[in-house]
């Protein structure tokens, strides 16, 4: 394919996506394209309004012009997400690529209102316009071209996983259907007696004004902390628990400071009568594997559980037992016990989901229930949520 080629002729080791410098280079040929394609169409389409005297196609001239200003804030953006850590910033400049996407979502959304503006006028003041053959011409060579900027920009976002490149091919997306509706208005002209060149020039309007509020949704949720990608997470789980020597983990938390710059800390349960130096070092290759695998640097800390004792892994099936009778959608980790002259204690973290109605009061139930099924038993919970 074309794109494929490109690629291969501008991105030096187009393979490599998890370097920064790879990035940029995709990231500047991808805000290089959208200029020159975006221009030249912004300069067709213009011709074309103006001979067919149609505002909807000089409205969307200008839509392909405030695309190429996207472009170019997209191409910023990259320039500046690789710029290296410094003492201010030591996680790095990453989450530039969210505010360049943003910055995008802005420019569509003012070229939306001011398309809107004009497309009121033109209702309340409507006026014929002319079909033109070389106007339809280039409005259906736009849509060709906008539907390969569409699948260029999604091929490349999704390579380099870029929320800003995605929010370019679906801009181009939308735009393919904002062009439709202009042309499909030049057609009608031809039969309708009156001119619906100010409502169809409306429609592109709130396409354009929807298509930037999708972006900023999309954009603000991973500046705000969003959910890891759940394959991201399972992959992680199913790397550390692969190792000898780890039985459970817990407390995995996910930090994305932008695209290649993720960093993880969890809980590794590791047996307690297993030698520290041997636990250390199955960390160690643990942390090695996940930067090598995932691109993500790791910090684990180690929790020491009894894996041995009879009594202790009876308790456990007892707490986990009563704990679903009271609420499946809760689980537990860290059970430790402590055993006295009268009573024995039992220690555990209760992870409640997102979203549940009362995890303090799930646990009050659970002490409750490890009681009254032996009275000299007490539940000992610390309440918390997963943030994965």
């Amino acid at each position: 394919m074309f794109s494929d080629a490109l690629c291969r002729r501008f991105v030096k080791d187009s393979d490599r996506t998890d370097d920064p410098k790879v990035r940029l280079a995709y990231g500047r040929l991808a805000g290089i394209v959208g200029i020159v394609c975006n221009l030249l169409l912004c300069g067709f389409k213009l011709l074309a309004g103006i001979l067919a005297g149609s505002l909807a196609m000089i409205a969307d001239a200008f839509n392909n012009l405030s695309d190429a200003g996207s472009s170019i804030v997209t191409l910023i953006g990259f320039k500046l997400a690789g710029a290296p850590a410094d003492d201010d910033h030591p996680f790095g400049h990453g989450r530039m690529e969210y505010l360049s996407a943003m910055g995008v979502a802005v420019l569509i959304i003012l070229a939306g209102f001011e398309l809107a503006t004009t497309a009121i006028d033109k209702m309340i003041h409507p006026a014929a316009s002319s079909f033109s053959l070389i106007a339809a011409i280039i409005l259906a060579v736009s849509i060709g071209v906008k539907l390969w900027m569409a699948v260029f920009n999604r091929r490349i976002g999704k390579r380099i996983h870029s929320d800003a490149l995605c929010a370019a091919a679906l801009d181009s997306r939308n735009d393919v259907i904002c062009t439709g509706l202009v042309l499909a208005s030049s057609v009608l002209g031809l039969w309708l007696p009156v001119s619906v060149d100010g409502y169809m020039g409306m429609a592109v309007a709130l396409f354009v004004i929807w298509s930037g509020f999708t972006v900023i949704k999309d954009t603000v949720s991973p500046l705000l902390g969003q959910a890891p990608d759940p394959g991201l997470v399972q992959g992680i789980q199913q790397t550390v628990l692969s190792y000898e020597g780890v039985v459970g983990i817990h407390d995995l938390i996910v930090h994305d400071y932008g695209p290649g710059r993720v960093f993880v800390s969890l809980h590794a349960e590791v047996p307690e009568d297993q030698p520290i130096s041997k636990s250390h070092d199955v960390i160690d290759n643990i942390e090695m594997e996940l930067q090598e695998k995932f691109n993500i640097l790791s910090c684990i800390h180690m929790d020491p559980v009894d894996t041995d004792n009879p009594e202790t892994l009876r308790l456990k099936e007892v707490a986990i037992r009563l704990m679903n009778e009271v609420d499946e959608s809760l689980t537990l980790h860290d059970f430790r016990v402590v055993t006295g002259d009268t009573h024995t204690n039992l220690l555990f973290d209760l992870v409640v989901p997102h979203g549940h109605p009362d995890g303090q009061g799930a646990a009050a139930r659970l002490r409750d229930a490890v009681h009254t099924h032996d009275p000299k038993l007490y539940a000992v919970i610390k309440v918390e949520h997963s943030y994965t």
